[in-house]
């Protein structure tokens, strides 16, 4: 299992909180497996060791926490081991799944017309008009690209490039990685199969 606190778990839910640091002897989860966290299973995007001291602070809004410190104090709580610059920390990055079998929920993907519906609901959310296919788009033919060159591509300020493509990646659209994004298989598939309007 991977576990949240109780006050994190309706953001972890929701898809706000993508990110954990655990303060661990050795990785409890592996990357592309899905774990139960006992409201919901958690699929396990990266898993990697980084000393304390390079958490980002672009990390900071992911994690649900309030700034770095919290990071650290938050991966010590588990074990009540201090935390300093060169303590060794797993980085999980994660997405959330909802109630499904673990043993299923690494194969789960949404079905076409669900994401079309989903991502039409985005667009006409958005003060700019319709934006997912554009940023979908971008990631494709700019794979791994730093963040702040893709936003200035679109005109947009990093931060708000970053809060869009969360909410694709949070539809199993995209994959983060330590520079820039890249699609999912299911974003590649997605873009083959042609979006359409939703019925």
């Amino acid at each position: 299992m991977l576990l949240f606190r109780r006050e994190d778990r309706e953001r972890v839910a929701s898809g706000e909180i993508t990110l954990t640091f655990r303060l661990w002897k050795s990785a409890h989860v592996k990357a592309g497996k899905a774990y139960e966290t006992g409201f919901g299973a958690v699929l396990v995007e990266d898993v990697r060791v980084m000393p304390a001291a390079l958490v980002a602070e672009e990390d900071v809004p992911l994690t649900g926490c309030a700034s770095i410190s919290a990071i650290w104090a938050l991966a010590g709580e588990h074990t009540g081991a201090p935390v300093g610059p060169d303590t060794l920390l797993h980085r999980v990055q994660f997405r959330f799944l909802g109630r499904v079998p673990p043993a299923a929920a690494s194969q789960r993907e949404l079905d076409r017309e669900t994401l079309r519906v989903r991502l039409a609901r985005l667009d006409a959310a958005n003060a700019r008009g319709p934006w997912t296919l554009a940023v979908l788009r971008l990631i494709e033919s700019a794979p791994r690209v730093p963040a702040r060159l893709l936003a200035a591509e679109l005109g947009w300020e990093t931060p708000e490039f970053k809060a869009h493509v969360r909410k694709l990646k949070a539809l199993g659209l995209t994959l983060s990685h330590e520079t820039g994004y890249e699609l999912s298989d299911a974003g590649r598939r997605y873009l083959e199969d042609g979006p359409r309007p939703p019925s």
